[in-house]
This record gives C-alpha cells, structure tokens and sequence, in this order.
C-alpha cells in the first residue's frame, strides 16, 4: 500500500516524547535541534517528570495534547517506545519517527519487539521511521528531526541513508563543503517505511522542492543518494528508480559483494548470475549509478548537486602541469569519455594566447608559469567556442601559481557561460583556499583528476541512460507460448516429486515454449543408436541423463562429432563404461540419447532464474565449456522484448564472433534473439520454473537449437 508521507517529512505539528533538560540525552539534543532551528510549525514536548522546557508547557503524556500531532518523535528507549505508539495510536496519530536500538539488531529478543512494533504499525495505521535510526531533517520547513548538528545552508540534494553514522559524516562533509541539504532521511531498521515509500516521496516531492531562484549552482535537477544494506522489494525499487532517473539522478553506494559467492548455485546460470550481478543489472536497467567507494558517492553528491551532467561525452582539459595532463588523458579514455578534437580556429586562438611552448591540443597546456589570467583566458577559449561537453581544469601549485585567483575567475566563467566546469587542485595546504572559493562559487573540485573524471563519466552515464529510459516503451514481442502444455510438463513432474526435469520432459517443455532442439531420442542400445541414424543421418552426438548430472562434459557424458557406425561403437563403448565411473546410487538413473549434431554453430548460455529480490532475471553469455573461461555476464530483468535481446546480445563478448567475425557472414541473431524471449515468456509465465539454463544453444547461420537444458522446479 502506498504511504501518504507529506505529514511526516512537512508536518505542522509536532510532539518530541522524552524531552530532556540533560545535554546529552537524545531527547534534549532533537528538542534543540527543533525548537532553535527555525521550525515554524507548532511544537509539544512530552515528559511526564517535567512541568515545562525553554519556557513552554510540556505535557505528561500524548493523551493530554490539545490536538493530534501530525508527527510524534519517540526519544525514548526501546521497550517504552512500544507504548508511546500505542499512545499515540489511540489519540489518532498517523506518523512517527523511532530513534531507538535495541530491536531486530539487537538479536531474538530485539526481533520480537520490532514484530510488535511492526503490528501496532498496523493495527493504527501509523507510518513508522525506524527504528535504530537517526531521524530526518527537511530544510524545505526547517525540520532538523535528528540528534546530529546539520548545516541549514539550502540545497537541492536528497539522501536515503540505512545508517545514521554515514548521514552524520555526509552533515560534516556538507559543512566544510559548503554543500546543502534539501531532505535527509534515514531508515535504520525499515519496520515500517522503506526505501520505496522514501524514494516515491521525494519523487512526487522534487517538482516543487525548489524554484529556478532558490538554486545553487548550475544544477538544474534534485539528485537523489542512497546508502542501503539491504533492498526490501527489489522489482519495486526499481520501477519507481526508473521513473526517477528520467529527470533526476540517483546513485547507491550497497555493501555485500561477497554474498554473491555463497549463495550461488550449481548450474553456471546461478553461479554466473549471483544476488550482486544481479543487482548491478537491475540499477543498470533502471539508470541507477552504483558507487564503488564512499569517496565516490560523496564526489558524485557535489558534482549533481551543482552542476549540470554534459550532453555528450567530450571533455577539454586545461591544465599549468605536463604530466597530470598526460595521466587524466588516459583516464578520460579509460572511463568512456573522448578527448575533443580542437577545431583549428580554436587552436589559432591559444597559439596567440599562449608561450611558444605550451601546448594548443587538447589537453591545454597552459605550462607552469602561468598566471591566473592566462588559466582563465585559455579555458574561456574552449568555453566561448563551444568545443566540448564538459570542460575540467587541472592546477598545480607553483610558486608563482594564483590560486584564489585563478578559482575566482573560473567561478565566473561558469556564471557565464554556463556550460559544466570540474576542477582538480592537486594538492594540500597550498591549495585549501583555491578549493573555498571554487566551493563558493558551486564549481565541483577534487584533490585527484581521476576524481573529477570519474564524476563526469558517472554523469554522462546518467544522462545517456534517461535519454533511453525516457523512450516509449517498446510493444510486447508477438510471440506466443503454449501455456497449457507447459503447465502439463510442470504439473507431471510435481506429481513425481521431481526437482528437476528429465531430458524427456525438458524437450516438451522447450517444444511448448516454441524453442528448437535437434532431433533427440533415449535409446536402450547400440542397435537402436544406429536406427537413429539411418533415418536422420550423421553427424550425432551422444550423451548422458540422468536426474541431478548438472555437468555431463565433467563426468565424459558428453560424445560429439560421431561420424560413422565404427565412431559410434566406440562412443557407445565409452559412455558405459564412464556410467561405472558415477555415484553407484545414480548409476540405475542415467540413459543414453542420441541427438543430431549441429555443427558450424557459436556455442552461447541462455539462462533464468529467480532472484530473492529481484524476482526473475535472465543470462546471455558464451557458451559450452567457454562459459566457465570467459567471464562474459550478461543480465537482463524479465520481462524482457526482442529489441531488450538484442543489446542483451549486443553487450556479450560473444557477439564479435556472432555478428560475423573478420568479414565472416553473421550468425542467426534474429532467430537467437527471439529464442531470448521465449526463454523470458516460458519463465515469466510457469512461476513454478526456479531456475532454467540452456548450455549450449548453438547459433547456426540459419537458426538456433536448444541442444542441452537443465530446469530446476519448486514443487
């Protein structure tokens, strides 16, 4: 159910239970914080051992309030914040803000509190931030709702934060920076309100959060941070990101890599697609920025917050020192951005402006000696000539270097010219200053190049990426399943207590789904094999089944390229005496098909599974024993649409050689392409398949065949 938050984050009234006169009680800190931090809304302070507090009546309990909050803030410990709720339940109170610990955090017995917390939530239908968490501050109406010291210089910049120590240091960073708030909100716990309900508010919140005049900076979006632990509902997150990131930007920084790795499963379609790769495809789709490092969500949070992303992807570089020059370069290339070719006028420009032995290309150099003026006069060459996109200036300290200067005249030129700045001043205590001013004038700065150069191309990236997300959502592809031939298979196995399909089973699965597979038998001997090809010809191939094989090439299950009567002997010879070879409890199991061979193919994986989060998610990547030797990942939420399949396939290191390698003629890609979708419908539309990989499917130049299937079901 969608939460109605506007009273929560903009309320007219609030209650603060627990107040202090002690200094150091949360209580006492975020009655400050309120009461001196210009809210203009009515305040109630509740404690029932004061008669009043800085000169106001405090009252014993909510009960006594003359009339009903629209927020109460519970600085209280945990177990008394149960009945402060209920309290305010019954007086009809429908937000609340929860700071303490000591819930689920804290282990079984914390657990049990927050599932009663979680069920008075719901008996009273009470919007509930936290617990464990450090509050909210919204500067649109002057609430600073937490117990940490927060900058009241205005902004446009939102953040989402599952931990209340990184907001504090964000609040500390935002001070010296000279960076400002729109709204902060941190969830702790997410009893109640998620990151969904968070991100949904400011997304309705951004059309009116600020005016073209109460702007700093050249910004002209409301970018949105977030740092997560976890993702409550993954598929929702996303959509509503989606819908976001078309106007404002929305970059995460989330923890866990690692888990990928123990929760991965057997097949190479778990074990290649874990919960991070999956997610990296899931912000990717959504044109959410994932941030590697804290250094790098902070960098971003400055740079959207004051200046506008680039339209395009080149970048100038005017720099007073060789060598960072020549290093940011190769970063500029190294992050998908492009030099700019400088345009001959241009260059004739700085070849009068500068010494004979700068250099005019780009990168500018501008060489050591120069002055603040000459910085300047170079960089509003490129500006007033428009040759790039984004435009970032590199200085050294050198003793004759003008560094306050020099930040002051390039402040200048962004006011107007207003066209995207990045400086880097390299250095310490010399350039300190410089770094005040270009803060002053809202022109992005770091201390390292790669910084700033990283923050472009993040910026670049998100706008490419609305551009494509804002596009008309492409029609649904007319191809259809047989939906009552797939629930048969699935319904069969589950009368058996299958986990997984057999080979028989798999192939009507696949023919229901409209999937090709070469011709295919389980035959009982030789005799039979060579039936088999007398009526469809050589080459065959030979193999094993048997419930749970996952890997046949492992265990020798696997004879290719089977020629003639005489190769078929001795593959036959072969397999059975690998048969001995396995578990003797799955030695009754296996059988021996016999299937065409496709040969002159490209080998490729098409896999899905189901994501905790995520919910079903699709794989493309090289195939056969290539799958485990390239790393060549490739993921895609389902739904997925024929034109979705073909960047699918098109961002694959194996679509070099798909495409026609060296002048060679192209592979089947249409047909492989629509074989993605189907693969997409059948898991999308039978919730019942848990996981499914297809290795390989082998692209022919003509078509595509499904020449080995694993299904995994939930029954």
């Amino acid at each position: 159910m969608i939460k109605d938050l506007e009273r929560m984050f903009s309320p007219k009234t609030v209650a603060v239970v627990g107040v202090s006169r002690h200094p150091d009680k949360v209580g006492a800190i975020v009655w400050k914080n309120i009461s001196r931090g210009g809210y203009a809304g009515e305040l109630y302070p509740v404690n029932p051992n004061l008669d009043q507090i800085d000169d106001r009546r405090c009252y014993p309990d909510l009960a006594s309030l003359e009339r009903v909050p629209d927020l109460v803030i519970v600085a209280v410990p945990a177990a008394v914040a149960l009945t402060v709720i209920e309290q305010a339940g019954v007086k009809g109170v429908k937000n609340a803000l929860v700071y303490a610990a000591g819930f689920k955090e804290a282990g079984e017995a914390g657990a049990r509190l927050e599932q009663q917390l979680i069920q008075l939530a719901d008996r009273f239908s009470i919007n509930i931030l936290g617990p464990n968490c450090l509050g909210f501050v919204n500067a649109s109406c002057s609430l600073n709702a937490t117990f940490a010291a927060v900058s009241r210089r205005p902004g446009n910049l939102r953040f989402v934060s599952q931990s209340g120590a990184i907001a504090s240091s964000l609040f500390d960073w935002c001070q010296a920076t000279e960076l400002g708030l729109a709204q902060c909100v941190t969830l702790g716990n997410k009893a109640v309100v998620q990151e969904n309900d968070v991100l949904r508010y400011l997304h309705d919140r951004a059309k009116v959060t600020l005016t073209k005049a109460e702007r700093v900076g050249l910004a002209d979006c409301d970018p949105i941070g977030f740092y997560l632990e976890s993702i409550s509902a993954g598929r929702e997150f996303i959509r509503i990101a989606k819908s976001v990131s078309r106007v404002n930007p929305v970059f995460i920084i989330k923890p866990g890599r690692s888990s990928a790795a123990r929760q991965a499963m057997r097949s190479h379609t778990g074990a290649i697609a874990g919960e991070d790769a999956v997610l990296e495809a899931a912000l990717a789709q959504s044109g959410v920025i994932r941030c590697q490092t804290l250094e790098e969500f902070f960098d971003l949070a400055r740079a959207f917050a004051w200046e506008n992303a680039p339209d395009g992807p080149r970048v100038a570089i005017v720099s007073n020192a060789g060598g960072p020059a020549v290093i940011s370069a190769d970063a500029v290339i190294r992050s998908g951005l492009t030099m700019a070719e400088l345009s001959n006028e241009t260059k004739q420009a700085l070849a009068q402006l500068l010494p004979r032995s700068a250099s005019i290309l780009n990168p500018v150099d501008v060489l050591g000696d120069a002055l603040a003026d000459r910085v300047a006069k170079a960089a509003e060459i490129i500006l007033a000539k428009q040759q790039a996109d984004v435009l970032i200036v590199i200085l050294t300290p050198q003793i004759m270097t003008q560094i306050e200067k020099t930040a002051g005249l390039i402040g200048d030129l962004s006011a107007r010219y207003h066209q995207p700045i990045f400086c880097s001043f390299i250095g310490g205590s010399l350039i300190a200053e410089g770094e005040k001013k270009l803060n002053q004038a809202r022109i992005p700065s770091f201390r390292f190049p790669e910084q700033a150069i990283r923050a472009v191309a993040a910026m670049w990236q998100w706008r490419s990426r609305s551009k494509d997300t804002a596009a008309a959502p492409a029609k649904p592809p007319a191809i259809l399943i047989n939906q009552v031939a797939v629930e048969s298979v699935i319904q069969h196995a589950k009368l058996n207590q299958s986990a997984m399909l057999d080979a028989e089973a798999t192939s009507r699965l696949l023919a229901a789904a409209g999937i090709t597979t070469p011709v295919t038998a389980t035959v009982d001997g030789y005799d039979e094999a060579t039936r088999f090809c007398q009526k469809y010809d050589w080459p065959v191939v030979l193999k094993l089944s048997a419930p749970g094989l996952l890997h046949k090439t492992e265990v020798g299950g696997v004879m290719t390229d089977i020629k003639n009567s005489r190769e078929l002997l001795q593959a036959w010879d072969s397999l059975n005496a690998n048969i001995k070879r396995l578990e003797v409890s799955l030695q009754p199991q296996v059988t021996i098909q016999i299937q065409e061979d496709v040969v002159n193919g490209v080998e490729v994986i098409v896999g899905a599974k189901r994501d905790s989060t995520f919910g079903p998610v699709l794989l493309f990547g090289a195939g056969g024993t290539l799958a485990e030797l390239i790393v060549d990942r490739n993921l895609q939420l389902l739904p997925i649409t024929l034109s979705q399949a073909a960047k699918l396939v098109e961002r694959s290191k194996i679509y070099a050689l798909l495409k026609g390698y060296r002048g060679g003629l192209p592979y089947a890609l249409g047909r492989l392409d629509e074989l993605i979708v189907r693969l997409g419908q059948l898991i999308m539309a039978e919730p019942q398949i848990k996981e499914m990989e297809i290795n390989p499917v082998i692209v022919t130049r003509h078509d595509t065949f499904a020449v080995d299937a694993k299904v995994l079901i939930n029954y």
